[in-house]
């Protein structure tokens, strides 16, 4: 695809985070991927990050992209402010500001009203909806909404991964439809596909936190009487309760830890099936992973997943309860013929609606189209 001018983009982080904190969650690698495809499809790319020491990355990214660190030891929520005026020289220097999730616009709005820069909204999950299931307090969630009502009326193009959470803001905060964009998230499926692993037989893959939001307790009480193994990436606030859980409960289940985002394509495909038992979600990455792989998946009918899974098409969706998410284990775990077609069906999916290639191909034409 050719473009008519290279812009530069300012792209601020989410309040707090850090190019060292993606590292440590494992998904470093996937994130920048995205990026530096995009750095080459629109021009260069500018990290405005709370890391004290992210500039270290450096020399493990693309010529294009730059990052630019917390410069002051300061609370986050003082530097966020003090953001753009600390970096006023490069703000002033580029074309757009590109917030990489709600919760980081604070700064970029500021940077917005000063230098009235193109505001791009770009946001993985909705806010005020994640907020809320986590039981957040009224003047938390007055807080928020204050916010993305300034933030989406302030942007001239708001990019969300999902049909639901676009007819979310357009509802909630009266935006212009025509500013609502829906990219979904993508996975890299070169990386992400089947291959020649052998598979642990009779084995359930869950990669993610381990909060209330993902429901894993649940899920562990699901596997109980279905003879299978239960194998968990990742950690969080309930990592130590759900240890407690499994031999209590006589669930087979391997706590491994958190694992690289380029070290997952095979522990997906060491395993028969992915299951992913949340509450709610924004438009899941690792689910969109799983399927890539190739694996039969199963997904509760809730925001974010059914938007994904079409049941018995390229999944099996069931309610988040132990009842349902059970039954959902035992259909796939006795019924070997499914595999292949759910698993076939999904990758399939993924191919057509969540390349690497294709998102980046819609988000450089729409920054393309942005006037500068």
């Amino acid at each position: 695809m050719e473009h008519k001018a290279q812009k530069k983009i300012a792209v601020f982080f989410t309040h707090g985070v850090s190019l060292e904190l993606w590292e440590k969650r494992g998904m470093f690698s996937r994130e920048i991927k995205f990026y530096e495809a995009l750095a080459h499809e629109v021009g260069e790319i500018s990290f405005f990050t709370y890391g004290r020491h992210d500039d270290r990355y450096s020399s493990q990214l693309d010529p294009h992209i730059r990052i630019f660190p917390k410069r002051l030891p300061v609370p986050n929520l003082l530097y966020g402010i003090l953001l753009p005026f600390l970096h006023w020289r490069e703000l002033s220097r580029v074309h757009l500001i590109r917030i990489h999730q709600g919760a980081g616009a604070i700064p970029a709005l500021i940077a917005h009203w000063v230098w009235n820069k193109p505001l791009i909204v770009r946001a993985g999950f909705q806010w005020y909806l994640f907020a809320s299931g986590q039981h957040a307090s009224h003047a938390k969630l007055w807080l928020i909404s204050l916010i993305e009502q300034l933030t989406y009326r302030s942007a001239q193009f708001i990019i969300h991964t999902t049909q639901q959470d676009a007819d979310f803001v357009v509802k909630r905060y009266q935006i212009d439809v025509n500013k609502l964009h829906v990219i979904p998230n993508w996975v890299d499926t070169d990386l992400f596909k089947p291959l020649n692993i052998e598979k642990q037989p009779r084995s359930v893959c869950f990669v993610g936190r381990f909060e209330e939001q993902k429901n894993v307790q649940v899920l562990i009480a699901a596997m109980k009487d279905t003879e299978g193994t239960l194998i968990l990436y990742g950690d969080g606030s309930l990592k130590r309760k759900l240890e407690e859980l499994a031999p209590a409960l006589h669930v087979n289940a391997q706590f491994r830890g958190p694992i690289a985002n380029e070290e997952l394509p095979a522990a997906l495909n060491a395993c028969e099936i992915f299951v992913l038992p949340s509450l709610y979600e924004g438009n899941p990455k690792v689910l969109l992973e799983a399927m890539a792989c190739g694996l039969p998946v199963i997904g509760t009918n809730v925001a974010g997943i059914r938007e994904v899974i079409h049941d018995n098409e390229n999944g099996i969706l069931c309610e988040p309860h132990q009842e349902s998410i059970h039954q959902a284990l035992q259909t796939l775990l006795n019924d070997r013929a499914s595999h292949q077609r759910l698993g076939s069906a999904a990758r399939k999916t993924i191919l057509a609606h969540a390349s690497l290639l294709n998102t980046v191909q819609l988000e450089g034409t729409l920054l393309d189209s942005t006037q500068v």
